[in-house]
């Protein structure tokens, strides 16, 4: 099953997520367009992986993040990834943080010593929409959606599973590695 590691940001964040969607498709973006509820932010892609291995996963996680003190992150500005002079990817911004980035290199080092290849890489960000077409002034549009700063709350991560749709991604919760709690296993 195609598996990934993530923070769950929250009805906060899922409510603007929402509101930048609905803007963006007013001003002429179409995109594969994230939900509100869907809303997360992605320490580790995995792709697939078998059910009897997602368990060691999340198993191995929750033993590496036990203790992992809880913290906080801060939202920024709308922003995008390009292809070909195109927004390929439009999120919303993570302001940098230290402990996030501890939390992103012990994700990798338990997933790696299971054999999963990371990336060595970090662009902390919450996926508002996979690109499709983009109006003309498409950037100039971007700078104007104005985000409020929220603060994230985090004392878990969370192994989920996507399964695609032609209607969009489906994400399912299967294990929260609670920093102080250990493991849970989320029905099904």
């Amino acid at each position: 099953m195609r598996t990934f590691i993530a923070i769950d940001t929250g009805q906060k964040i899922s409510g603007i997520v929402d509101t930048v969607v609905e803007r963006l498709r007013r001003m002429g973006f179409k995109a594969s367009w994230v939900s509100g509820n869907n809303a997360h932010l992605t320490l580790a892609f995995l792709n697939d992986v078998e059910k009897e291995k997602v368990e060691l996963v999340a198993s191995m996680l929750s033993k590496r993040l036990r203790g992992f003190p809880t913290f906080t992150f801060s939202t920024g500005k709308l922003g995008f990834f390009r292809h070909k002079n195109l927004p390929r990817v439009i999120w919303i911004g993570v302001k940098p943080s230290a402990i996030l980035n501890n939390l992103f290199r012990e994700t990798r080092v338990a997933l790696e010593s299971l054999g999963f290849s990371v990336e060595e890489s970090f662009h902390a960000h919450i996926t508002v929409g996979r690109m499709k077409f983009s109006p003309p002034y498409w950037k100039k549009l971007i700078e104007t959606v104005e985000l409020e700063e929220v603060i994230v709350p985090v004392n878990e991560v969370s192994v989920f599973k996507s399964e695609l749709s032609p209607e969009g991604a489906k994400y399912t919760k299967l294990f929260s590695c609670s920093f102080e709690g250990g493991l849970i296993k989320h029905d099904f």
